[in-house]
């Protein structure tokens, strides 16, 4: 079954809602692709809200990560919403915990993103890639 992605837009944050597995195989990479498409749209914050997906593997870890790097270079910022149990485990064994922000609660969420997130961002990754 290959993930489907809804967008809509709240208070100028574009956030993504994956629904099904983002495992290998699974046509994950369209997370990326939809995320480089909003943002060259001009969705520069970005949140992917992982409550619909049933299941995240290395495969769909590594294309966030992926969207993650691409839009941070670029001067946007990407965040999580609802992670679920095993994206959190998943975040904290990698260490990717310290990258990722992540949330709960949706308006935080989109709070967030005021007050420089963008270089917020920016320096989270040049500090992980050092």
């Amino acid at each position: 079954m290959s993930i489907q992605v809804a967008t809509r837009l709240s208070g100028g944050v574009c956030i993504l809602t994956p629904t099904g597995a983002m495992t290998i195989g699974s046509g994950c990479e369209q997370i990326r692709e939809t995320l480089m498409r909003q943002y060259e749209t001009g969705s520069h914050h970005l949140l992917i809200d992982c409550a619909n997906l049933t299941i995240v593997d290395s495969a769909g870890l590594g294309e966030i990560v992926a969207g993650y790097s691409a839009i941070a270079r670029r001067g946007g910022s990407l965040k999580l919403l609802h992670p679920t149990p095993r994206l959190r485990e998943l975040l904290k064994t990698t260490r990717l915990d310290l990258l990722l922000e992540s949330h709960d609660d949706e308006r935080a969420a989109i709070d967030s993103f005021s007050n420089g997130a963008d270089l917020k961002a920016q320096q989270a990754l040049n500090d992980f890639l050092k």
